[in-house]
C-alpha cells in the first residue's frame, strides 16, 4: 500500500534553534565554556557518553543549587529559547504549501514533523515548535514528587537517534517506544510500514545526525545539512564531503525567501510527484459491462 505521508525529521540544537543547554546555563549565570570543557574531559578522558555526561553534570549543578532543574523551569526556558529565522512559521507554511502549490494540490499527501534531539525534551516542549510537530524524541530526567529532576531517565546519542527513525517508519508513537523500546524490532513488511524511508527528509547540522542521514539517504530519502547561525560551514561541509547529504549545507534560515525554504519546497514537489505516480499505479479501473 502506498503511503501518502511525507515526514520531515529535524534535529534541534543548531538546526532549529540555539543550543539549549548553553542557554539554560547562561540563564543561571554559569560559565558555559567551563561546563563544556569539563564535559569534553569526561568524554575523552573517562569514556562518558556525551548525553549522559551533560545530564549527570546538570543534576550535580541542580543539587548544589547552581541551577533550577524542574519540569516547569525547563519548559519556561524553552519558551524563551531563541529560534532561527522562519521557525516555527515553517511548519504551518509547508503544510499550506502542499495544499496550494499547483503541482501538489491535487495529490492527497500529508506532511508530518518529528524532532529527534540529544537535547532536553521538556525544553523542546516549551518552545513554539512543539505545537506543530507530531512527535518529540529527546533526553529526559526522572522527576520527584515536587517536580525536581532526580535522575537521568533517558538519553539520546548518535546511533540511538536511528531507533526513533525506525519507530517513525513503522508507525510507533513516542509514548509506545519509550515504554517498550523493543517494539522497534518487530518485523513489519516494507509495504506495511507507515512512512517509507524514501518519504523522509532529515534536517541536521552536525556529527550526531550522521547515522540518521546516512541511513535515510541509503534508503533513498533526503538528508539536508544546515549550518548553525553564527558558525562556519565546517560541520556542514564535513557532512557533504562524506556523502551524507542530498543537498546543502544551507544557512539555518527557514524564511520564505531563503535557499533552505526553497530547497524544502522543491523536495516536497519531487516527493509528492513520486507518491502521485505510485497512487495512480494502484488505481484499478472498474469493469465495464
Amino acid at each position: 500500500m502506498t503511503s501518502k505521508i511525507i515526514s520531515i525529521i529535524c534535529d534541534f540544537d543548531g538546526t532549529l534553534g540555539a543550543d539549549m543547554i548553553s542557554f539554560l546555563l547562561q540563564k543561571h549565570g554559569v560559565d558555559v565554556p567551563s561546563f563544556w570543557n569539563h564535559i569534553t574531559e569526561m568524554v575523552q578522558g573517562d569514556g562518558w557518553d556525551p548525553a549522559q555526561a551533560y545530564m549527570h553534570e546538570l543534576l550535580n549543578y541542580a543539587q548544589s543549587g547552581k541551577i533550577e532543574l524542574t519540569r516547569e523551569r525547563l519548559r519556561e526556558l524553552g519558551s524563551m529559547l531563541p529560534l532561527y529565522p522562519g521557525i516555527p512559521e515553517l511548519f504551518p507554511g509547508l503544510r499550506k504549501f502542499i495544499k496550494t502549490d499547483s503541482k501538489l494540490k491535487a495529490v492527497p499527501i500529508e506532511l508530518e514533523y518529528y524532532i529527534i534531539s540529544g537535547g532536553l525534551e521538556q525544553m523542546i516542549r516549551g518552545t513554539k515548535v512543539a505545537q506543530h510537530v507530531n512527535g518529540i524524541f529527546g533526553c529526559e530526567f526522572q522527576y520527584d514528587t515536587v517536580g525536581r529532576a532526580s535522575a537521568v531517565k533517558r538519553t539520546i546519542s548518535f546511533t540511538e537517534k536511528t531507533k526513533f527513525v525506525y519507530a517513525i517508519n513503522k508507525g510507533i508513537e513516542p509514548e509506545e517506544i519509550f515504554k517498550n523500546p523493543y517494539l522497534v524490532n518487530d518485523a513489519v513488511k516494507a509495504d506495511e510500514r507507515r512512512i517509507p524511508f524514501e518519504q523522509m527528509i532529515y534536517i541536521g547540522d552536525g556529527p550526531s545526525d550522521i547515522p540518521c542521514m546516512s541511513m535515510i539517504k541509503q534508503h533513498l530519502g533526503e538528508g539536508i545539512g544546515v549550518c548553525e547561525r553564527g558558525q562556519t560551514f565546517q560541520k556542514g561541509y564535513e557532512l557533504a564531503r562524506g556523502g551524507r547529504l542530498s543537498v546543502g549545507p544551507y544557512s539555518a534560515d527557514y524564511r520564505k525567501t531563503s535557499d533552505m525554504r526553497k530547497a524544502l519546497e522543491a523536495i516536497l514537489v519531487a516527493r509528492g510527484a513520486k507518491v502521485d505516480i505510485e497512487l495512480r499505479k494502484h488505481v484499478v479501473e472498474a469493469p465495464k459491462h
